[in-house]
């Protein structure tokens, strides 16, 4: 079975990483990739950097990846300022020169031979950070699409987007079973494109606190995005310990 992990914005919650981790080995995936932000916010910037790179995974740039590198972001709030001033605190020279070096997109091949698409924002302009939140958002990213599946992240909240040829939509029927019971599956149509955010492992805001990621198996053509389980309560825990902004350990708990 070759089943392919998409993980995405981990944002430094080491308590979600590892409660991932764990499931992505229960549902047998074979391979793993990460759509960028592994760092921010959080508490545990070294330690979930150290396991993301000890996975020797393809990795694609995020935006707060790139800042604690080299500042200039304007559109930071101050939250998140202080937050990245503190992560840009706890990294040493080596864990920023491997941050420093990922690529802004990147294309994986699988096993079976199958390629498809990571990006951390768009493939139109993956350097200026741009949101996808719906479908005319998303038509930008298609003409620069050129596998049948790209996964993104960056909004934290997992969506599906297709593109007929000349028209994109946001899929809500597949992705409705995920709000409703926490995982949802489909299979791709052959004659679409799909541009598709996994979700958020480390900070998720559906106003669903569980740690959010994707699976491509491309064995069955099946795509699934699920819910997991993770300790939020010591991640709340760790944030204040660390005398980051209240505000972030409480968004946890909250799914925003």
């Amino acid at each position: 079975m070759a089943r392919t992990a998409i993980i995405s914005d981990i944002h430094a919650n080491y308590h979600a990483l590892s409660a991932v981790i764990e499931d992505v080995h229960a549902m047998g995936c074979t391979d793993l990739v990460c759509l960028g932000d592994i760092v921010g916010y959080n508490a545990y910037p070294s330690e979930c950097l150290d396991l993301v790179r000890k996975m020797n995974c393809p990795v694609v740039k995020g935006n707060h990846d790139e800042e604690v590198v080299s500042p200039f972001n304007a559109r930071m709030n101050n939250v998140a300022r202080k937050a990245m001033d503190w992560t840009r605190s706890q990294l040493d020279e080596t864990r920023l020169r491997w941050l420093s070096r990922l690529q802004y997109q990147r294309i994986v091949r699988t096993d079976t031979g199958t390629t498809f698409s990571i990006v951390h924002s768009s493939l139109d302009h993956p350097k200026m950070w741009n949101y996808i939140m719906n479908a005319s958002d998303a038509s930008n990213n298609f003409p620069r699409q050129f596998t049948h599946v790209c996964f993104h992240g960056h909004t934290h909240a997992p969506k599906i987007f297709v593109w007929d040829g000349k028209h994109a939509s946001e899929d809500h029927d597949n992705i409705h079973p995920l709000y409703l019971e926490g995982f949802t599956e489909f299979q791709p149509l052959p004659d679409l494109k799909y541009f598709i955010n996994v979700g958020s492992v480390g900070q998720p805001r559906d106003s669903d606190p569980r740690a959010s990621y994707g699976i491509y198996d491309t064995d069955l053509n099946l795509i699934i995005i699920k819910r997991v389980e993770y300790d939020i309560g010591a991640a709340k825990d760790a944030v204040i310990n660390a005398e980051l902004p209240e505000y972030l350990a409480e968004r946890l708990e909250k799914g925003i």
